[in-house]
């Protein structure tokens, strides 16, 4: 149920899409609450027709990525500034700035709905003021653009301070701008297909083919009802997600003195299913782990759909021990997910650092379970998609420290085009959420940001 400060009135109200927007917003930003999550349950988002559930899942989702950015250029216009903690005055505020400024919405709809919600919730002294300060905006209207903060001061400020510290104010600048916009959907293609049906779904998507066997494309349909779903011959996988199994085929072939076909692979924390449709498509031998009995569904569907032959085990990585010992384990480690920012905008909502003492200890355990269960000679392929190093460098330094018989086996420019500028001194991946420029008219640029190291057995 829907929080709710009681009104200035016992009438019922016949809630518009603005006013379910704002109402939602007050539980996600200050309640913590996940947009799906209330969306599923809320009555008044379920009773607006198909056009405006569009409208406000834009709406919100701009809010989570543009907050910050919004709150500091309307305080420019209120005399003591808006705090925070004043919810309605802060949600209404942000909610029509997002509306004026990024979403280009007539004025006087956004002004005047604005104003109304001031009265419903907080009182007419309080609507007078939202007035006046969104008519003193609208009076410079023609130089917005030099008012505006920078997109990165959209960022938490811990995470602000993390990656700039980290990767340098240019590359920030540049992830930050990326996470504003929704991003594309990179769908891959299975071998099973030829190039003229390539550039058939090329069409029906209307997208631009980036690399080979990766069509991106921007759509805002049920990825149901995308052309040939059910023809299970493509699947939803990020760009920068692909390139993992992408350099993990073409060290095995160069690392092992056997077949391809006949490396043992595991995967361990296989849900949803992308890498191991990667490796599945290759037809290699793959074992795969999920935790999660939810998650394991949604990976079995999966294959169904792709008609994919799998083997999954409903184990924990942390201490599941095979009947075999692998040649090749592939670890995509549970992690913050902070380089999904541009497809996860909460993350721009949290305040505080995300405790991370829970999931460094998972991706310890999992490291070394991992060297336990593995082929003399066998290589250990560690994967996150976070931006944070702790959860990625400063792993595997720990993990070699307390592990020597294990070293690291170094990419290369040659093991994949996409690479070059990745490759860290230490010899690993480092894919920041800017690094892809495909170079296409119709697409946005860009991935999630990922780290990628490679351990082998032996020095």
């Amino acid at each position: 149920m829907i929080e709710q400060k009681t009104p200035n009135t016992q009438k019922k109200i016949n809630k518009t899409v603005r006013l379910v927007a704002l109402e939602i917003w007050i539980l996600v930003f200050y309640k913590n609450k996940k947009f799906d999550d209330i969306i599923k349950k809320s009555f008044d988002f379920n009773k607006l027709d198909k056009r405006d559930k569009s409208f406000l899942f834009l709406l919100i989702n701009t809010c989570m990525r543009r907050h910050n950015q919004a709150q500091k250029f309307f305080n420019k216009y209120a005399k003591f500034g808006i705090k925070k903690k004043n919810r309605y005055l802060n949600s209404i505020l942000i909610i029509a700035t997002i509306q004026l400024i990024w979403l280009k919405i007539s004025p006087y709809a956004v002004l005047n709905e604005a104003v109304n919600q001031a009265k419903l919730y907080i009182g007419d002294k309080q609507s007078k003021l939202v007035n006046a300060i969104l008519r003193k905006m609208l009076a410079d209207k023609d130089d917005w653009l030099n008012l505006i903060p920078e997109d990165k001061y959209n960022l938490p400020e811990w995470l602000l301070k993390s990656w700039t510290a980290s990767y340098g104010e240019k590359n920030v600048n540049e992830i930050a701008r990326l996470a504003m916009k929704p991003p594309p959907l990179d769908i891959v293609v299975s071998k099973k297909i030829n190039k003229k049906e390539i550039e058939q779904l090329k069409t029906l998507l209307s997208g631009e083919q980036i690399i080979p066997n990766v069509i991106r494309c921007n759509v805002n349909e049920t990825i149901e009802n995308l052309p040939r779903f059910s023809d299970g011959i493509w699947w939803i996988q990020d760009v920068a997600s692909q390139i993992p199994c992408n350099l993990l085929l073409s060290k095995i072939k160069t690392h092992f003195s056997k077949s391809i076909n006949s490396v043992k692979i595991l995967d361990m924390c296989c849900a949803p299913g992308g890498k191991t449709s990667q490796l599945l498509d290759n037809k290699l031998d793959v074992v795969s782990i999920e935790k999660s009995k939810l998650r394991s569904e949604t990976f079995k569907k999966n294959m169904e759909r792709l008609n994919f032959d799998h083997k999954l085990i409903n184990a924990d990585a942390e201490n599941y021990i095979p009947s075999f010992k692998a040649d090749v384990i592939l670890i995509d480690a549970p992690c913050s997910a902070t380089g999904t920012i541009r497809k996860n905008p909460d993350i721009f909502i949290k305040p505080a650092p995300i405790n991370l003492d829970d999931l460094i200890l998972t991706q310890d355990n999992i490291l070394n379970n991992a060297s336990r269960i593995l082929e003399e000679n066998g290589l250990i392929m560690y994967i996150t998609c976070s931006l944070q190093k702790i959860e990625g460098e400063r792993r595997i330094e720990k993990f070699l420290k307390n592990n020597q018989h294990f070293s690291i086996l170094s990419f290369l420019p040659n093991d994949y085009p996409m690479i070059n500028d990745c490759i860290t001194k230490e010899g690993f991946i480092r894919i920041l959420p800017n690094y892809f420029n495909f170079n296409c008219d119709n697409v946005i640029n860009g991935s999630d940001g990922f780290f990628i190291a490679l351990l082998k057995m032996g020095q």
